[in-house]
């Protein structure tokens, strides 16, 4: 990634800004949206503990380091998506995000509040986001 941001460098204009937005490496809150009651479940963990977003983090300060790039503005922010099932659910994370775990419990907690007799009802999975601003030094 440091390549790429380098090369980045290079192709931007002088006044260029780069705007990086990517996942923190804290794990993703699961819930379950029942009407208006939102209902803790539990985490989404990945097999390599998300270790590819430090790395993005690593890349970025090496960048700031160098001199090539500086820091403007940092944030984070909630980013939610949704799941009407755990089939769904299933399906989207072994197309998208293959290194995802759902430990049994959480797994366990969501079908069962799912089975409750509420007809509007979905997953909610919850991933804080980090956002920078960058302008070429």
């Amino acid at each position: 990634m440091v390549h790429a941001l380098e090369r980045i460098c290079d192709l931007l204009k002088s006044d260029g800004i780069l705007l990086d937005i990517h996942p923190t490496n804290e794990m993703a809150a699961m819930a379950v949206r029942l009407q208006e009651q939102i209902i803790p479940a539990g985490w989404l963990n990945e097999s390599d503990d998300y270790v590819e977003y430090e790395w993005a983090d690593e890349a970025l300060q090496h960048v700031v380091s160098s001199g090539q790039f500086a820091l403007e503005r940092v944030g984070t922010f909630e980013f939610v998506w949704h799941a009407d099932s755990m089939s769904d659910l299933c399906a989207y994370l072994a197309e998208e995000w293959k290194d995802a775990i759902i430990d049994d419990m959480t797994a366990g907690r969501i079908e069962e509040l799912l089975k409750l007799p509420v007809y509007d009802k979905e997953i909610l999975v919850s991933e804080a986001i980090r956002i920078a601003r960058y302008r070429r030094a």
